[in-house]
């Protein structure tokens, strides 16, 4: 007889009724299987967790109920998957947010579940559906191991001190992570198959309890995960910040922190056995992915992560230099504004280790998180800041920028080998910098709350208005004045000192006060060039410095800042435009190791291994015409390809390999605009689930329509824009001829096109869903 294992909430009354009567009829009409509950593994009422794990570990089938998306459930729903289990998921659709609860969490909606309204209802489906049938076919497949090994690490979603300590840790052990940031993608549960089984381990962080920040499907996916590790028998590290609501399940494995400097001490005291493990088999490893033979050529061909924030150590072997990137190398200032997945980080990663490769240069890299933003407009607040002053927001600017060139300096000084002797200029420079550590060495917002706290102390009965100018005057003439002529001392002899800032959307997603942010980012790049200029000056004071600025800007916020800027002609652009589809597949050639494979030329590598056409289209034009122009994209796409290919035994990636992965690819599309979309469109998950089986042109008057569904009327207009703006949406511009924005030409113009063609034709502007979304929504074409 089979055994089955029904996981369920246990704070839900009107579930338990219907499961408890389903599986007590089940029980006593069934030969073939009999299930157990968590019920039945308590002592007088009492959850206990061990003999829960037990009954899963021993059970054929793992059943569980999602209709609230418990945290309890989904991580025995992970520890199920972890162990190989078969998988039979129910949903209770009386509850109206039932399916929108189970597509939100992202990571199951391939699995698919069974729908019931009552106890006869689930007890109908059960012997209908069979799910105890054939259990050692499993419907949820772990892949095999990966010879590649990485930490999994899922980002706390607040952007507190504690998070940013702990990403400080992991990077500085230089274990290869993948990072899961829910504010940089939403990911597939085949995207974690494929690297928790051989992973060094796992590593989760949890907001607080009723957090504003971390919402109900992301601590869900969280709990998952976690479920997934212990299955798997994985090392894995809970953390969480104080006060934190531990659900029974995980209960004794999490670890709380009150503060970042216990947050820091937990995860180097968790990860010291393994940086030691990961150095003890480096070389092997290495060794070994060297000589490591494919069982067939399809196989052998890496194409990296389609994420740049998880390959930094193979980035660089790999990585396009465009125009842009080569002018980034030499020009005094440039700004590169792109969308997500265009290569911002892409960019910002090489050029660091491009610059830095020649020790003749210094590199800084300012990547300052969400909370610091926030302190800072807290500040900015307090001093009764208005966007006319300008001048107060350069010097704060200013002050952060020649703090942090000096916080990272020191800390260079400070590594070098003691026989290096230091210059005069150097002594002098520590010891500033150590009489000034308050406001040198610290987060930005400890920077700025130090300096402003030390300066109000000077005279507390001064208008808001005088501290305010004091403030800009003992930046500019005491701090900022001897921090450069230090500077100056220190680095006169390097080549370029080059100034990378980036992670500049972060405060925007998490802010509420927008337009302060705005006023405190346009203040950034109105303060570029004169910090520049200002190392460049060489006088009978300061020492000439070549300091180069480049910034990293997602194009939205830059659109939003530059529409208020009165002087957009003194910041130098530079858009990433991946509009020319040959640009793209040289990404995809690029990342080919030739040589290794024994492929003469990229038209060698297309010929030999890929189709010539799908759908009847060329390989080059399906591509172009299915995906979202962007560097990620397209790898995304033909990594799946590939393993598709391999998978079905073919010898090079057919037509169906393509059509088979169309779906994962259109998820995934789907799922990249949630991070992009911050906090603009409200609920924006049953917006967009409201084009489900809708035709792919919609006319304005059946947008509204669909859109008003899950939002007000009043802000129709500005969903639209924004949906535009992600590319959802294109507009008809010609007959028959839809433009999506892009930064080919100005989005004013493409909207400008289309309201000049609906004016000639009489009719309201038409609509286009991007094809990217056709498979995941089921358009109508």
């Amino acid at each position: 007889m089979k055994r089955a294992f029904y996981a369920y909430s246990s704070q839900k009354p009107d579930l338990l009724e219907d499961i408890r009567t389903a599986v007590k009829k089940i029980n006593e009409t069934s030969p073939e299987v009999t299930i157990s509950t968590w019920e039945n593994y308590s002592i007088s009422g009492k959850y206990i967790i061990d003999g829960i794990l037990d009954g899963i570990s021993s059970c054929d089938l793992f059943m569980c109920d999602l209709t609230y998306l418990n945290y309890n459930v989904l991580y025995e729903l992970g520890y199920a998957i972890g162990l190989g289990k078969k998988i039979w998921i129910t949903l209770n659709t009386t509850h109206p947010r039932a399916s929108v609860n189970y597509k939100s969490l992202s990571l199951l909606t391939t699995i698919g579940y069974a729908s019931y309204q009552n106890s006869n209802d689930l007890q109908g489906k059960f012997f209908s559906d069979l799910p105890y049938v054939d259990t050692d076919k499993r419907n949820i497949t772990i892949p095999d191991q990966n010879v590649d090994r990485h930490l999994l690490y899922l980002k706390c979603e607040a952007a507190t001190s504690a998070s940013s300590e702990l990403s400080d840790r992991i990077s500085k052990s230089n274990i290869p992570t993948k990072i899961d940031d829910i504010s940089e993608e939403r990911q597939p549960l085949s995207w974690y198959l494929s690297i928790l089984p051989n992973a060094f381990g796992v590593i989760i962080h949890f907001h607080t309890v009723g957090s504003e920040f971390e919402a109900h499907q992301d601590v869900a996916r969280k709990a998952l995960i976690a479920g997934l590790a212990k299955g798997m028998g994985l090392n894995t590290l809970l953390l969480a910040h104080s006060p934190f609501e531990r659900p029974l399940d995980y209960h004794d494995e999490i670890r709380e922190h009150k503060n970042s400097n216990t947050c820091g001490k937990i995860t180097k005291d968790w990860l010291e056995p393994i940086t030691n493990e990961y150095r003890e088999m480096l070389e092997e490893h290495r060794e070994y992915t060297t000589e490591r033979k494919a069982v067939n050529k399809l196989s052998s061909f890496k194409l990296g992560d389609y994420v740049a924030e998880n390959e930094n150590h193979d980035l660089i072997d790999y990585f396009m230099e465009t125009a842009e990137f080569r002018e980034a190398i030499t020009a005094q200032q440039i700004l590169f504004v792109g969308r997500k997945g265009t290569g911002k980080t892409a960019n910002l990663i090489n050029l660091r280790s491009k610059m830095s490769a020649d020790k003749r240069n210094f590199v800084v890299v300012i990547q300052p998180q969400g909370h610091e933003f926030e302190g800072v407009l807290t500040i900015m607040e307090q001093m009764q800041y208005s966007s006319e002053q300008g001048h107060f927001i350069e010097s704060i600017w200013k002050y952060l920028i020649y703090t942090e060139i000096s916080r990272q300096y020191y800390e260079y000084l400070n590594t070098l080998p003691l026989h290096v002797e230091k210059t005069e200029d150097e002594k002098k420079f520590m010891e500033f910098v150590v009489q000034h550590k308050r406001v040198i060495d610290a987060d930005f917002t400890l920077r700025l709350e130090n300096i402003v706290g030390d300066l109000r102390a000077v005279d507390q009965y001064d208008s808001v208005e005088q501290q305010r100018t004091k403030i800009s005057e003992y930046l500019h003439k005491n701090m900022l004045g001897n921090l450069r002529l230090h500077l100056g001392g220190v680095l006169r002899k390097k080549e370029n000192v080059k100034i990378l800032i980036d992670n500049l959307d972060k405060g925007w997603n998490d802010s509420a006060d927008l337009s302060s942010l705005g006023d405190l980012l346009f203040g950034l790049l109105s303060v570029v060039h004169k910090i520049t200029g200002e190392f460049q000056r060489n006088d009978y004071r300061h020492e000439g410095v070549n300091l180069t600025l480049v910034v990293f800007l997602r194009s939205d916020i830059f659109s939003r800042i530059m529409s208020h800027a009165p002087e957009r002609d003194k910041i130098a652009t530079k858009r990433l435009n991946w509009s020319d589809p040959n640009l793209l597949f040289q990404v995809i050639e690029k990342r080919i190791n030739f040589s290794s494979n024994g492929i003469t030329s990229p038209s060698t590598f297309w010929k030999d291994y890929f189709t010539e056409k799908v759908n009847g289209l060329p390989l080059r034009d399906y591509v172009k015409n299915l995906i979202i122009p962007r560097p990620r994209d397209i790898i995304l796409l033909f990594k799946l390809a590939l393993e598709k290919a391999v998978n079905n035994g073919h010898k090079i990636v057919e037509e169906e390999d393509f059509k088979e992965v169309e779906y994962k690819y259109s998820e995934y599309a789907l799922l990249s605009l949630f991070p992009e979309n911050g906090k603009r469109i409200e609920d924006l998950e049953s917006i967009l689930y409201e084009f489900v089986g809708r035709n792919a042109i919609l006319s304005r008057p059946e947008l509204e329509e669909c859109i008003s569904l899950n939002a007000s009327t009043d802000n129709i207009d500005s969903i639209v824009q924004v949906l535009c703006e992600m590319t959802f949406l294109g507009m008809e511009v010609t007959d028959g001829v839809f433009e999506y924005y892009s930064d080919r030409r100005p989005e004013k113009i493409t909207n400008k096109l289309a309201i000049r063609h609906s004016e000639r034709t009489g009719q309201p502007i038409n609509y286009k869903i991007n094809p990217a979304f056709y498979k995941y929504l089921d358009i109508i074409t």
